[in-house]
C-alpha cells in the first residue's frame, strides 16, 4: 500500500514521465484522475451521448497509452489531455457533417437524452445548456472548459494558442450573450 500512496503524492507531470517510461501503475493513477472529467467534457460537446462519450474517452487513453512521448515534458497535463480532447471532438464534427446535424436539430428543437430529462439539475441550468448549443463549437468548448473543468486562463489560452487576454475576452462575450437570454420567467 506504500507505493500506491507515493504514487498519489505525484503530480500529473511526474505521473506522465513516468507513463512515458512504461509504468503501468502512473497510466491508472492519471486515468483516474482525469475519466469522469474528461468523460463529462465528451458528453456535453459530442451530442448529449453517452456511449459517443466513452469511445472518445478511451480512445484518448488509448493514444496517451499507444503515443506518450507525444507530451512535452514542460507542457501541464490537464490543458494538454483536454486540448487533445477538444481536438478530438473537432474531428469528430468533420465525420458526422456535424453543421447538418446541428442545424436540423435547431429547427426541430433541441432534443435531450433520457438520462438527462431525468435528472433535475433545475431549470436555468436547462436554459443554459440550450443556449450554450446554439454557439459555435470553439465557443461552446471554451464555455465548458472553463465553467464545467474550472480552467483557468492561462490553461484555456494554452489550449486554443491565443493569449489570455483574447479568452478573458471570448469569455466575456459568451457570458453576455447566455445571462441575455436565460429566461427566469
Amino acid at each position: 500500500m506504500k507505493l500506491f500512496r507515493k504514487y498519489k503524492s505525484k503530480t500529473d507531470e511526474q505521473l506522465m514521465i513516468l507513463i512515458k517510461d512504461g509504468d503501468h501503475r502512473a497510466f491508472t493513477l492519471l486515468y483516474d484522475r482525469y475519466a469522469s472529467r474528461i468523460k463529462a467534457f465528451f458528453y456535453r460537446m459530442l451530442w448529449s451521448d453517452s456511449s459517443v462519450a466513452e469511445d472518445h474517452l478511451h480512445d484518448l487513453f488509448a493514444k496517451l497509452i499507444e503515443r506518450p512521448e507525444l507530451y512535452n515534458e514542460h507542457s501541464l497535463v490537464r490543458p494538454w489531455l483536454f486540448q487533445i480532447a477538444h481536438n478530438m471532438c473537432k474531428n469528430a464534427y468533420r465525420k458526422k457533417g456535424f453543421e447538418t446535424q446541428y442545424l436540423s436539430q435547431l429547427e426541430e428543437g433541441v432534443v435531450y437524452s433520457e438520462a438527462e430529462r431525468s435528472i433535475d439539475e433545475g431549470f436555468i441550468k436547462d436554459e443554459v445548456y440550450k443556449l450554450l448549443d446554439m454557439l459555435d463549437e470553439e465557443r461552446r468548448s471554451m464555455f465548458l472548459l472553463r465553467y464545467q473543468q474550472d480552467m483557468s486562463l492561462r490553461e484555456l489560452a494554452e489550449i486554443y494558442d491565443i493569449p489570455s487576454g483574447t479568452v478573458k475576452s471570448k469569455l466575456f462575450y459568451i457570458r453576455k450573450f447566455v445571462v441575455d437570454r436565460v429566461e427566469l420567467d
